[in-house]
């Protein structure tokens, strides 16, 4: 009464303190796939680069309204500009540009024009001065040219004029035509429309409210003829978090219904369903609790595996209930109690020693993953020992063991050493086939299920705009805001060949709007021998009445000047600052055709490094599944030498072959299917070999291998129940995770009678 009492408590007070701390403004769970993958803790310049830019785009909305005629694309989009602005959804829409927005660009940099060039002006001024003047004269007589009086008073060589443009021309697909931003692609007009969530994307509520959009562009659609596409995290978000519910509800309730009706089915009582739904109740909320603890939140890929829970945590029930039922009216709890505290202590040990292995990989994802199943199966296995030997006091009605017939067929071949051994060659040489087929993809999007009509959109935007969700990033690095700039200047040459080869289709760089200090100065001196030299000329050819001069004194330009201006403030998220006594700024690359030329061409700058966070994670995946790969022998030593305590290490081998080849199988089974292999495939050997290892444990405690041979066949099929809904999944990763468990459980148990000792009874009965 009192290991019940404390456990209850314990319970209570556990999950009351998870709900206690969490904070009401935080929600307990998290859809956001980022959360998942790993830190760069090497590099904290390259994490904060990646947290940024992620955080810039993660609530903003893309929409591009596209039709045959301009002036049809241009109405539409207005019209769903008009709509948008009515929803909470969003809580900016941005698709037209006012008069003063437009001429933002020129009142911020106009006080220090004589200090800003283009790199073809700096060489133009250096090698030839007078060829301004020419280009000059030129542009005037140019009808199309729109050079007007008032401008050139302010700008006599037209050299502000020329760098405006230019910084249009770099960093977009996009012209301005009624102020709205349009683009023409494949015969038609496309307009830009930039939205701002009014909430997280990875916010329920916000998702919810995704239908007002859809038909808000289905009206347009109907309306106006036009096509529209949308991009965003939001999109992502709301379908994946929508796809791991469904998941969940399917595994979990699937899971539930199949167990109680088996348990009701062998058992024939009501008692044996409400002890098993105490223990997976037990179990659920104390992974939930623990995980809420430690880590704040629950990712929704932790809970669709984490469902699968429910499957394993019956275990430890069936044991026991299939020893009182075996006992009849012998039934005494605390005798029963013995009989299988040993071998489900041992299994549960073994079982943690194989999902705790999983900590050892820097994968969030997986370490709460691993702390969610591994507390939820110390959740049921206390359900067990505290309660069970108290509420199942009573003996069972004398019923005959079920499924002798079949018990007695299955474990008969395993007397006979011939039959092991050629069992075991058997397995040997299909994890051998496995080992040679295994071609292995570690592609982060295994970890998302990925609906194809929203990535057919995303493509279409990005070969229509060149803007992409996952744009390679440049992370340049100096000892001060100075050095950062001059590295940035230094690399424009090598990002400007790179688009003139259509390596990249152009770059974002701080270092167009604001050049170092040194530039500036240069380019000053370089305005100033351009007067000096050339104004009476220009004056002369032009009929000025007064020849030009230079008014503007030497101003140095900020990055500071730049970032808090009106027009700067979207270029903030490029600048990272001072981290660690290094200041970093980054380099957007756009519609990126060759990696491999863009990381050539920069290997001479020493401070520049190429991110890309999809490369850098699939890569870890691929470092981190060889080192999974080493674990998951030491686990095996590890767990033997566990065993060898108990049983010696004779026994204690043959308890470990079973799990062992079964883990073989398995990863065959994943080595053959359809779907790549990849990480998780490897993780789930990690659970295999846990519960695997309770199968042969308990033939090797149990002197009735028949008892064992039912416990353990309940115990296979609910496992095999929760990770078959498992492997149905849609998503790559989660589906790899199930087949593998589901046929490498399936073999553990069709090898684990091989553990049975020669001082067992009951296969002859």
């Amino acid at each position: 009464m009192t290991k019940a009492t404390g456990w209850l408590l314990v319970l209570a007070l556990l999950f009351a303190t998870a709900l206690w701390r969490q904070p009401s403004d935080f929600p307990m769970l998290d859809t956001d796939v980022l959360n998942l993958l790993p830190k760069n803790q090497q590099d904290p310049l390259a994490q904060k680069a990646f947290q940024q830019a992620a955080e810039n785009i993660e609530d903003q909305v893309v929409i591009l309204v596209g039709h045959a005629s301009p002036s049809v694309a241009i109405e539409a989009t207005k019209a769903l500009t008009s709509q948008l602005t009515q929803l909470p959804l969003f809580d900016s829409i941005k698709a037209e540009m006012s008069d003063d927005e437009q001429t933002a660009w020129s009142t911020v940099f106009a006080p220090v024009k004589s200090q800003l060039l283009t790199t073809e002006q700096r060489q133009r001024l250096a090698d030839n001065p007078s060829a301004q003047t020419a280009h000059v004269i030129q542009s005037i007589y140019n009808p199309f040219s729109g050079v007007t009086g008032a401008e050139l008073a302010h700008d006599p060589f037209l050299l502000f004029r020329d760098f405006l443009l230019h910084l249009g021309a770099q960093n977009s697909r996009f012209t301005l035509k009624d102020n709205v931003l349009t683009t023409q692609f494949e015969g038609k007009t496309y307009t830009l429309v930039r939205a701002s969530l009014s909430g997280s994307a990875y916010s329920v509520p916000i998702q919810e409210q995704l239908i007002d959009l859809y038909q808000a562009e289905a009206q347009l659609k109907t309306q106006y003829g036009a096509d529209v596409l949308h991009t965003g995290a939001v999109f992502y978000a709301a379908f994946g978090a929508e796809s791991a519910r469904s998941e969940i509800s399917t595994i979990g309730v699937g899971s539930m219904v199949g167990i109680l009706l088996l348990v009701l089915f062998v058992y024939r009582s009501l008692l044996p369903v409400s002890l098993a739904l105490l223990s997976i109740g037990s179990g659920v909320i104390t992974a939930f609790s623990v995980s809420l603890l430690i880590f704040g939140q629950i990712h929704l890929f932790s809970l669709v595996i984490g469902a699968s829970l429910i499957g394993v945590s019956i275990d430890y029930s069936f044991h026991f209930l299939t020893e009182r039922m075996a006992m009849g009216d012998k039934w005494n709890a605390n005798v029963g109690w013995r009989a299988v505290a040993v071998p489900i202590t041992f299994g549960l040990a073994s079982t943690l020693i194989a999902y705790l292995s999983m900590f050892a990989a820097p994968f969030p994802g997986l370490q709460q993953l691993a702390v969610f199943s591994a507390a939820g199966l110390i959740g049921a296995y206390l359900s067990v020992m505290c309660w069970y030997p108290l509420l199942a006091a009573k003996p069972a009605k004398k019923r005959t063991l079920p499924w002798q017939r079949a018990a007695v067929w299955c474990l008969t071949p395993w007397q006979k050493a011939s039959w092991q051994r050629g069992v075991m060659c058997i397995a040997l040489g299909i994890g051998a086939l496995g080992l040679v087929y295994a071609d292995y993809d570690d592609n982060i999007q295994q970890l998302q299920s990925l609906p194809p009509s929203l990535k057919q959109q995303e493509q279409r935007i990005q070969d229509i705009s060149g803007m992409g969700s996952s744009q390679p990033m440049l992370l340049v690095r100096g000892n001060s805001e100075q050095a950062v700039l001059t590295s940035l200047n230094a690399l424009t040459p090598s990002l400007d060949a790179l688009k003139a080869f259509g390596d990249i289709s152009g770059y974002q760089t701080l270092a167009d709007y604001v050049p170092p200090l040194s530039i500036q100065k240069d380019n000053y001196q370089r305005v100033e021998a351009l007067y000096a030299s050339q104004a009476e000329k220009l004056a002369t050819q032009l009929g000025l009445a007064e020849v030009p001069t230079l008014k503007q004194a030497f101003t140095p330009f900020t990055l500071h000047d730049f970032l808090q201006s009106p027009s700067g403030r979207e270029f903030q998220p490029l600048w990272l600052g001072d981290i660690d006594d290094q200041f970093a700024a980054l380099v957007l690359l756009q519609d990126v055709s060759s990696p491999a030329n863009v990381k050539a061409a920069l290997a001479h700058h020493s401070h520049v490094s190429w991110l890309n966070k999809a490369e850098e994670v699939s890569r870890l995946f691929g470092d981190y599944r060889q080192r999974i790969s080493v674990l998951i022998g030491l686990s095996c030593i590890i767990i033997l030498i566990v065993l060898s305590l108990r049983f010696g290490m004779k026994n204690a081998c043959r308890i470990l072959i079973a799990p062992v080849l079964a883990a073989g199988i398995g990863l065959a089974a994943g080595a053959l299917s359809s779907v790549p292999m990849n990480l998780f495939n490897l993780l789930a050997l990690f659970l295999v070999m846990g519960i695997g290892i309770d199968y042969a444990l308990f033939f090797a405690e149990q002197k009735d291998s028949l008892r064992a041979w039912v416990a353990n066949t309940l115990a296979a099929l609910t496992t095999l129940l929760a990770f078959g809904l498992l492997s149905l999944s849609n998503t790559e990763a989660i589906h790899s995770f199930g087949i593998t468990v589901l046929v490498g459980i399936s073999t553990a148990w069709l090898l684990s009678p091989i553990a049975i000792r020669a001082n067992s009874k009951g296969i002859a009965k």
